[in-house]
Protein backbone atom coordinates (compact mmCIF):
# COMPACT_ATOMS: atom_id res chain seq x y z
CA UNK A 1 0.00 0.00 0.00
CA UNK A 2 1.47 3.38 -0.99
CA UNK A 3 1.95 6.21 1.94
CA UNK A 4 0.47 9.12 2.17
CA UNK A 5 2.68 12.15 2.01
CA UNK A 6 3.72 14.08 4.81
CA UNK A 7 2.93 17.10 2.64
CA UNK A 8 -0.51 15.68 1.48
CA UNK A 9 -1.86 13.61 4.45
CA UNK A 10 -5.82 13.21 2.37
CA UNK A 11 -4.67 12.86 -0.85
CA UNK A 12 -7.15 9.26 -1.24
CA UNK A 13 -9.24 10.61 0.69
CA UNK A 14 -12.84 11.54 -0.37
CA UNK A 15 -13.21 14.45 2.15
CA UNK A 16 -13.12 17.29 -0.46
CA UNK A 17 -15.73 15.70 -2.26
CA UNK A 18 -18.32 16.18 0.20
CA UNK A 19 -17.20 19.84 0.29
CA UNK A 20 -20.06 22.46 -1.13
CA UNK A 21 -19.29 23.71 -4.94
CA UNK A 22 -18.84 27.08 -3.44
CA UNK A 23 -16.71 26.01 -0.55
CA UNK A 24 -13.62 28.41 -2.01
CA UNK A 25 -16.32 31.43 -1.49
CA UNK A 26 -16.84 30.09 1.92
CA UNK A 27 -13.45 29.56 2.86
CA UNK A 28 -12.55 33.32 1.70
CA UNK A 29 -15.51 34.33 3.62
CA UNK A 30 -14.19 32.53 7.05
CA UNK A 31 -10.69 34.38 6.59
CA UNK A 32 -12.16 38.10 5.48
CA UNK A 33 -14.20 37.78 8.99
CA UNK A 34 -11.86 36.12 11.11
CA UNK A 35 -8.46 36.80 9.05
CA UNK A 36 -5.67 34.31 9.84
CA UNK A 37 -6.01 33.82 13.32
CA UNK A 38 -6.36 30.28 14.18
CA UNK A 39 -9.23 29.27 16.56
CA UNK A 40 -7.25 26.77 18.21
CA UNK A 41 -4.25 28.05 19.34
CA UNK A 42 -5.19 31.99 19.02
CA UNK A 43 -1.75 32.28 16.89
CA UNK A 44 -1.78 34.27 13.72
CA UNK A 45 -0.68 32.57 10.67
CA UNK A 46 -3.81 30.03 10.21
CA UNK A 47 -3.68 28.22 6.58
CA UNK A 48 -6.63 26.53 6.78
CA UNK A 49 -10.67 26.59 7.67
CA UNK A 50 -12.09 23.96 10.15
CA UNK A 51 -15.47 22.86 11.13
CA UNK A 52 -15.96 23.43 14.17
CA UNK A 53 -18.31 20.73 14.97
CA UNK A 54 -17.13 17.89 13.09
CA UNK A 55 -19.51 17.11 10.17
CA UNK A 56 -21.06 18.57 7.05
CA UNK A 57 -22.42 21.26 8.32
CA UNK A 58 -20.62 23.87 6.05
CA UNK A 59 -22.46 27.29 7.40
CA UNK A 60 -19.84 30.23 8.24
CA UNK A 61 -21.01 29.99 11.60
CA UNK A 62 -19.74 26.53 12.06
CA UNK A 63 -16.22 27.51 10.33
CA UNK A 64 -12.92 29.08 11.48
CA UNK A 65 -9.59 29.59 10.71
CA UNK A 66 -7.05 26.62 11.48
CA UNK A 67 -3.31 26.40 11.27
CA UNK A 68 -2.94 23.39 8.69
CA UNK A 69 -0.97 20.64 8.91
CA UNK A 70 2.03 22.06 6.84
CA UNK A 71 2.48 24.58 9.74
CA UNK A 72 5.06 24.47 12.60
CA UNK A 73 1.92 24.55 14.99
CA UNK A 74 -0.20 21.73 12.75
CA UNK A 75 -3.54 22.56 15.45
CA UNK A 76 -5.57 20.95 12.27
CA UNK A 77 -3.72 17.48 12.97
CA UNK A 78 -4.26 17.59 16.55
CA UNK A 79 -7.52 18.43 16.69
CA UNK A 80 -8.34 15.62 13.86
CA UNK A 81 -6.50 13.61 16.19
CA UNK A 82 -8.51 14.16 18.93
CA UNK A 83 -11.72 13.76 17.63
CA UNK A 84 -10.89 10.68 15.81
CA UNK A 85 -9.75 9.06 18.90
CA UNK A 86 -13.14 10.54 20.99
CA UNK A 87 -15.23 8.92 18.12
CA UNK A 88 -13.41 5.07 18.46
CA UNK A 89 -15.23 2.52 20.48
CA UNK A 90 -13.62 2.50 24.09
CA UNK A 91 -10.87 -0.76 23.76
CA UNK A 92 -12.59 -3.82 25.65
CA UNK A 93 -10.67 -6.57 27.69
CA UNK A 94 -11.36 -10.22 27.08
CA UNK A 95 -13.17 -11.66 30.11
CA UNK A 96 -11.04 -13.30 32.21
CA UNK A 97 -11.66 -16.75 33.54
CA UNK A 98 -12.83 -17.36 37.15
CA UNK A 99 -9.98 -17.90 38.57
CA UNK A 100 -11.45 -20.73 40.52
CA UNK A 101 -11.94 -22.30 36.68
CA UNK A 102 -8.90 -24.31 36.10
Amino acid sequence: MPQRSKDRPFERSSRRDELPADWDERRAAVFARDGDICHVCFLPGANQVDHLVPGNDHRLENLAPIHGWDTPQRCHAFKTSREGNAAKPPLRRPPERHPGIA
